[in-house]
């Protein structure tokens, strides 16, 4: 792939800014609506083909014709501005949300796109320019508005917008790229948000492989051959027939040497492909090329892309409508660099641990009724696990057993299983629970495709009424070639229902199901071994920063006189950030022993305000200087610790 080149020649070369470019195009108005890019910003960080992996099994097969085109929005135009990545990032979101199904004609803001990615994420602040991996970490992190919120403006801020808007754009401020603030009402209206994005590798297998199995589109930004595009801000002859059907060819040895004197970008959405369409080739004059027999060489192969230049223009003679083209399958793979995300997860519930009222119900976490059955909010129950690694045979469907043995008496009410399992391919994995009746459950049947690692919480009913006591075993098994995995860990907790056991106040275990442990168990009072008990109630509530991308993180101290030993404890945390998945939370005792409260790169959510129970630590010191340690992971965003509580029951 020559993307490297690409990213070499943009050093070399000055790009070409939409301004710049506007002033090249508005004599014919054929192409009044075609404005470019700053190629720079459209691969800046863009890794190259070789630094990733390929999608898809090396046997599949894909159609020869395919699209989205069912779940697309309406085709709109950038006006003059440069700025068709975030057109293209909010097309692939619609399309996302039109799969999803809850928003009939989702209509998101480009406007507020191009704030956010500059603003909010601060990348790209002296360009109109931006790329995928930015556009999409503004909306994962922090999510946009609609459309009607703050409504896109089709002409760039100028002088007679502000004053500091002209000469240089190194010397502009933000606001002349992105037209300004929002408004407040858009500040305190509903964002929308997607899962993060990632790369995808630019070969045709494997765009065809991410589009197939995630029913899902991609974002191409790409450089820019004016011949290629029938654009007439270049210098060599173009094909109005070509333009009006949408055909971008390959470019042929003079257009790129023509193009790459004037660099410019430009960003698309591909959704679809045709692996019989044929289009001659030209050369650098225009002229069709011919063979020995004077037959028309031709170009085979071409995606199906959505552009953002209106619809009274490009691509009105191309069978899916005015504004959709045909981008040749080597033009991508040597000149692109390809994003996509995942279905959303629409807030229109309440997420039940971040402090805020998601579903505007004037009900927040825990006192939202529809959080009565979320984890983070019922009484915790019994709960066993498992932590020894164990690897899945690759392409084995007897796969691993692993076992959890429960030797006392209960009748399940309701029942979690919690697993984490790292694989690189999800959609090979099944995963099943076993009970000690024989029952059996599929918790995960080769669902995901190419997504990496299960680490999720299941909340199978089949097992309800059933008794709790005996062997309980998790069944992995990898169901095709060329990958392997590890089940790293899994727990089971279960609510108990029916005539429920007494708490024995000294194993250790919550016997009775209430989520209190031993001593810490109200039963327990008047029990020889809970006779001293104290129950020690602190709190820290000075704010902590915590810094980005440092795994060194930020520590709050909570220091306890009383002396003895933990016989439980309940830790509840307060922390605002914008992307919870960056976050690792640990709690540090006296005598340096640790333990992870919270790891869940794929908790796509923000905040964390939540109560753990902890058991691990029961039969530690409880003398001295307790450490809540918060972790930000990854670059990009920043939060604080505003507040924790710890509240432990201590015994002799």
């Amino acid at each position: 792939m020559l993307l490297s080149m690409v990213l070499m020649f943009a050093l070399a070369f000055p790009s070409l800014g939409c301004e710049e470019e506007k002033k090249q195009i508005t004599a014919d108005p054929n192409d009044s609506e075609a404005p470019l890019s700053d190629e720079a910003a459209l691969f800046e960080g863009a890794p190259t083909n070789d630094e990733l992996p390929e999608d898809g099994k090396f046997d599949a097969t894909y159609p020869a014709t395919f699209d989205l085109i069912a779940t697309q929005s309406p085709v709109k135009s950038q006006g003059s501005r440069g700025v068709c990545s975030i057109f293209a990032t909010v097309a692939l979101m619609e399309h996302l949300y039109i799969k999803e199904g809850t928003l009939p004609n989702p209509d998101f803001s480009e406007q507020f796109l191009q704030w956010s990615v500059k603003k909010e994420v601060g990348a790209f602040t002296n360009t109109e320019g931006s790329s995928a991996r930015d556009n999409l970490a503004a909306i994962s992190r922090f999510g946009i508005v609609d459309e009607p919120t703050w409504p896109y403006q089709t002409s760039p801020w100028s002088a007679s917008n502000d004053a500091r808007c002209t000469g240089d754009e190194e010397t502009r401020p933000v606001e002349c790229f992105t037209n300004g603030n929002p408004p407040e009402s858009a500040m305190s209206a509903t964002r929308f948000k997607l899962p993060a994005g990632r790369y995808v590798n630019s070969n045709t297998r494997s765009i065809k492989a991410f589009i197939t199995e995630n029913q899902g589109a991609v974002i191409a930004g790409m450089t820019f051959f004016y011949q290629s595009w029938n654009h007439r801000a270049g210098t060599l002859p173009v094909n109005s027939s070509y333009w009006s059907e949408g055909y971008v060819t390959y470019p042929n040895e003079k257009d790129k040497e023509e193009s790459l004197k004037k660099r410019a970008g430009h960003a698309i959405v591909l959704l679809g492909w045709d692996d019989n369409l044929e289009v001659p080739m030209r050369d650098g004059d225009g002229n069709i090329i011919k063979d020995a027999e004077g037959n028309p060489q031709l170009e085979k192969g071409f995606f199906l892309f959505k552009n953002s230049w209106g619809t009274s223009g490009f691509g009105i003679r191309n069978k899916f409508g005015a504004g959709y083209g045909w981008l040749s399958y080597k033009y991508v793979q040597e000149y692109a660099s390809v994003y996509g995300s995942g279905t959303p997860k629409l807030d229109l519930k309440e997420t039940c641990d971040d402090g805020r009222d998601n579903d505007y119900d004037n009900q927040i976490d825990c006192d939202d009724s529809d959080c009565a059955a979320d984890a983070a909010c019922r009484t915790a129950g019994l709960i066993f696990s498992n932590s020894t690694q164990t690897t899945i045979p690759d392409n084995n469907a007897t796969g691993i057993n692993s076992v959890i043995t429960v030797d006392q008496p209960g009748t399940i009410g309701t029942l979690n299983v919690t697993v984490d399992i790292t694989h690189p391919y999800t959609g090979d994995l099944t995963v099943a629970l076993v009970g000690p009746d024989g029952t059996t459950v599929t918790l995960h049947n080769r669902a995901g495709g190419s997504a990496d690692d299960i680490k999720k919480t299941f909340a199978p009913t089949e097992f309800a009424g059933k008794s709790i006591t005996g062997d309980w075993t998790l069944r992995v098994s990898d169901g095709a070639a060329s990958d392997a995995g590890t089940l790293n860990s899994w727990k089971i907790e279960f609510v108990l229902t029916g005539e429920v056991p007494a708490e024995v106040c000294d194993d250790g275990i919550d016997n009775d199901g209430n989520g209190a442990i031993d001593c810490a168990d109200a039963a327990c009072t008047d029990d020889p071994a809970c006779a001293t008990a104290q129950n020690v109630d602190l709190s820290n509530t000075t704010p902590v920063s915590i810094p980005d991308d440092d795994l060194t993180g930020a520590t709050s101290t909570i220091n306890v006189s009383t002396t003895g030993t933990v016989a439980g404890i309940t830790v509840d945390v307060d922390i605002t950030h914008p992307f919870r998945p960056d976050l690792i939370v640990k709690l540090r005792a006296p005598g340096g022993a640790e333990l992870t409260l919270f790891d869940n790169d794929q908790d796509y959510e923000e905040n964390l305000v939540r109560s753990f129970t902890v058991t691990d630590l029961n039969g530690q010191a409880v003398n001295g200087d307790w450490r809540l340690i918060v972790i930000d992971r990854a670059a990009r965003d920043t939060g604080t610790l505003n507040s924790w509580r710890l509240q432990i029951t201590v015994t002799e």
